[in-house]
């Protein structure tokens, strides 16, 4: 394994400890704010943090480079989420869901991730992006929840796991504002993240990820609730690649509410055979 290499020094950002290390391929941060798996919803509750909390670090970098003038602000990364689902004798075996991150957010990590700038994924440059990014992912049920009848849980085992890049791109959300929800408070100039990256010349792409989970048991019943429950990752199901036999919803329960009073409820995929 190549040892890290450390870019700038240490850093803070918002009360974000940030070390930049870079293993030839990706850029990932380490944190010391355990923010982001919390239960509190007031930014004023969140600046205090409760321990054992994290960030996973492979999206950390994004959210770092992201960042515009002001802190935590809401959503930094817009995710389309494709759902589908495998199945055998009338029972479901899999789900596979398919990430497609916006063109900045995209920008931001293509470029670390593809080697030899080729506009390509090679197979060797997606295992090291799986040896960094699933093991980061796993440690947050990989931000889903399953149901098959009974209690919803986190998948259980890796999935199988590809990347590319759609070029030109398949995902353009709208321009949405970075800085929502953060109070009009500027950060101060000493303590001000990276600029977004610029538009691309050639045009927009996405950088995509799709991960293919097994289920513990065929089932007749399926559902999938994709979310971080923060709203730093904006992820919405794109209704139009629903599959055949599901149905798109909004959860009851699970929501991201950043400012108390302003849910967004997750999006949930529903599979049944009769």
């Amino acid at each position: 394994m190549k040892a890290f290499r450390v870019l700038p020094p240490q850093r803070s950002w918002g009360g974000v400890g940030v070390s930049r290390r870079r293993r030839g391929h990706a850029l990932t941060l380490t944190s010391h704010d355990p923010s982001v798996r919390c239960a509190d919803t007031s930014p004023c509750q969140r600046m205090g943090r409760k321990k054992g909390c994290a960030l996973p670090a492979f999206l950390s970098v994004l959210l770092f480079v992201l960042a515009p003038a002001l802190a935590w602000a809401h959503p930094h990364i817009w995710i389309q989420q494709h759902v589908r689902v495998v199945a055998k004798d009338g029972k479901y075996t899999h789900v596979e869901i398919e990430w497609r991150f916006d063109p900045s957010s995209s920008e931001v990590e293509i470029p670390l991730i593809d080697e030899d700038h080729d506009g390509k994924l090679s197979a060797r440059e997606v295992k090291l992006l799986a040896g960094e990014m699933l093991p980061e992912l796993k440690n947050y049920g990989y931000m889903s929840w399953l149901n098959t009848g009974a209690k919803d849980f986190r998948p259980t085992n890796p999935p199988e796991f590809i990347a590319r890049i759609d070029d030109p791109a398949s995902f353009v959300p709208a321009e949405w504002d970075r800085s929502a929800g953060d109070g009009g408070m500027p950060m101060p100039q000493n303590k001000r993240a990276g600029d977004t990256a610029g538009p691309r010349k050639k045009g927009p792409r996405n950088l995509v990820y799709v991960m293919r989970f097994a289920l513990p048991e065929p089932s007749k019943l399926l559902s999938i609730t994709t979310y971080d429950p923060d709203d730093f990752i904006r992820i919405e199901v794109d209704r139009w690649t629903v599959p055949k036999g599901c149905v798109l919803g909004k959860h009851s329960t699970y929501k991201a509410e950043f400012i108390r009073g302003y849910p967004v409820y997750a999006d949930v995929v529903t599979c049944q055979f009769p």
